[in-house]
């Protein structure tokens, strides 16, 4: 099987594309890892918020038990001011249940119609007169809006999974603020078991004061707990909370509580629930401000771990786009000034050496060793070019010497030696047999040409003899200066070879040269007429002289017989 050959540009591309890769994948991974930390801190802010709803919509509702107590404790007319600040708190509770997020709804909705009974309740009640409420009926509306807030503890303990599904560290603060809400709620229900004392005008007795004393115990026990963790968790405004807790309702509020029962228990308490509940009810705003802060506090600190961790992401995006620019970066510009110009250097040396020399070697926007580079290539193409000019002009001249030495130079047609050489190559053949014909010619009387007219005519007289020559003949046949005046006509057609047909052609050739006088420069006209000796042989290793000494016989019997005539040489 061949292995595939990869050029040097596919080998760079290849590894600058692993390297991206591997850069894409260790980026991908810190992406990864910084979004998952993102993500995580923002599901723990939505976590921590729906909690915080879930913890609100529980304390609108236990304080709404507060104008409850007060309307229930009195006869009410339609615009006074206990039905109305009723009415506002019911629309506080409503509003702060609709914020529960949706997928708390599953559970949220019985915890809204327990609330609708319990109004239910209190409703029916304020629609009698105060004359005609017994006791035990106000003791059961209140005690169902103490159940219309135990019915928020099921969404509490489900937003608090979820919270705590996220995030298992924040057990310890998610359980200081659900015993926060507790806290708010259980000092708002001794309130209100000392309003159902206070309304039957008799001493907490039986089961309310067992659950009096309960509630008073769980008060102290979370409040020991919770100042525990708060004392050292908690500064700034959760601190001041904290404090005012202490003093308002561990101050003020436990000893209204106390001095109210003990009035109850001597039946010296001369107060109307609306009274009690509006002394007794601002010393609960401290456990709500400490709540809601301690919240915040909680909720400021995971927000801060989310703008840490969305900056580390942006970073880490920033990082990432960074590197993977540069890399781009590098190879746009190892592309564009290394592997490209090598290419370029790669094309340019096989053109060299494949003698393409028009292209220029040295591009444009080169710098350092690449374009020494493509100067040594372009010193390397003037080189060639010279030497291709310098070769050219050796062939020219040998091709001349070659005409020359093959040439006569007087007359421009082939020498006797040139001759002699094409005669030894036909000889020389032996894939064809052919008959070979023999034309020898003389000028007449041509030394008194020379001797009467000078060698200027001599020489004239023989170039318009070798032009005529070329001229009757055909491309095929051979013209060639024999000697002196005396010319040779090598006819190489078999047909054309014939002895009769050769005697034609040379009986031709003879009277177009007598008919044709050679004028000279000065004007002056020479007639010329031409002895001429044919012959013809076949094609073989000993054609040449037979062929040569039979036409040069016939040429001297036919200037023995008068000139100006031509013989045929004897069989």
């Amino acid at each position: 099987m061949r292995i595939r050959q990869f050029t040097l540009t596919q080998s760079a591309l290849a590894a600058i594309g692993l390297m991206l890769a591997c850069s894409l994948a260790l980026g991908g991974s810190l992406l990864w890892h910084h979004y998952a930390a993102l993500s995580g801190s923002a599901r723990t802010l939505a976590r921590l918020d729906a909690f915080s709803l879930v913890l609100d919509a529980a304390n609108r509702i236990s304080a709404e038990r507060g104008p409850t107590n007060a309307a229930l404790g009195g006869d009410l007319t339609e615009h006074d001011p206990v039905r109305l600040r009723l009415q506002a708190f019911r629309r506080a509770s409503d509003a702060a249940i609709a914020r529960i997020p949706p997928a708390l709804a599953p559970v949220a909705a019985p915890m809204q119609a327990q609330l609708d009974r319990a109004r239910g309740e209190v409703d029916a009640l304020l629609a009698r007169p105060r004359a005609q409420r017994g006791g035990s009926d106000i003791e059961a509306a209140i005690l169902a809006m103490f159940t219309a807030y135990d019915a928020t503890m099921p969404v509490a303990d489900m937003a608090m999974d979820k919270l705590l599904a996220g995030d298992s560290a924040l057990i310890g603060h998610a359980l200081v603020a659900r015993m926060l809400g507790e806290l708010r709620d259980y000092a708002g229900r001794l309130g209100s078991y000392l309003v159902i004392s206070i309304v039957r005008g008799e001493p907490l007795a039986g089961a309310s004061r067992q659950a009096f004393e309960e509630t008073r115990g769980r008060i102290l026990e979370l409040w020991r707990l919770i100042d525990s963790q708060t004392a050292v968790h908690v500064a700034g405004l959760a601190a001041r909370a904290r404090q005012d807790t202490e003093e308002l309702f561990f101050g003020k509020g436990i000893r209204l509580i106390e001095q109210t029962r003990a009035q109850l228990d001597a039946s010296q308490y001369r107060g109307s629930p609306e009274h009690f509940t509006d002394a007794i009810v601002p010393s609960f705003t401290p456990i709500e401000q400490l709540r809601d802060r301690f919240i915040s506090s909680v909720a400021q600190r995971f927000d801060a771990t989310y703008r840490h961790a969305r900056a580390d992401f942006v970073l880490a995006v920033i990082g990432t786009a960074l590197v993977l620019a540069v890399q781009l970066a590098l190879l746009f510009i190892s592309r564009r000034f290394l592997f490209r110009p090598l290419m370029l250097a790669h094309t340019r040396v096989v053109d060299l050496a494949n003698g393409k020399l028009h292209q220029p070697a040295v591009p444009k926007q080169l710098r350092s060793e690449m374009r020494d580079l493509f100067q040594a290539l372009e010193t390397l193409r003037s080189r060639l070019i010279e030497r291709e000019q310098l070769d050219a002009e050796r062939l020219r001249l040998t091709a001349r010497l070659r005409i020359q030495a093959d040439t006569d130079g007087l007359t421009g047609v082939l020498n006797r030696g040139a001759l002699e050489r094409l005669v030894q190559k036909i000889a020389g053949n032996p894939e064809r047999k052919r008959t070979v014909g023999l034309i020898l010619l003389d000028i007449d009387h041509f030394k008194a040409i020379n001797d009467d007219l000078g060698h200027v005519a001599g020489d004239a007289a023989l170039r318009a003899l070798a032009q005529r020559l070329q001229e009757a003949l055909r491309d095929e046949d051979v013209v060639a200066r024999f000697g002196g005046e005396e010319f040779a006509i090598l006819i190489l057609d078999d047909h054309a070879a014939e002895t009769d047909t050769l005697a034609d052609v040379a009986e031709r050739l003879r009277g177009w040269i007598e008919a044709r006088p050679v004028r000279l420069d000065n004007g002056t006209e020479i007639a010329i007429t031409v002895s001429i000796g044919v012959a013809t042989a076949n094609a073989g290793p000993q054609m040449w002289p037979e062929l040569l000494r039979a036409a040069d016989s016939a040429l001297y019997r036919a200037k023995r017989e008068g000139r100006n005539r031509v013989a045929i040489a004897e069989a």
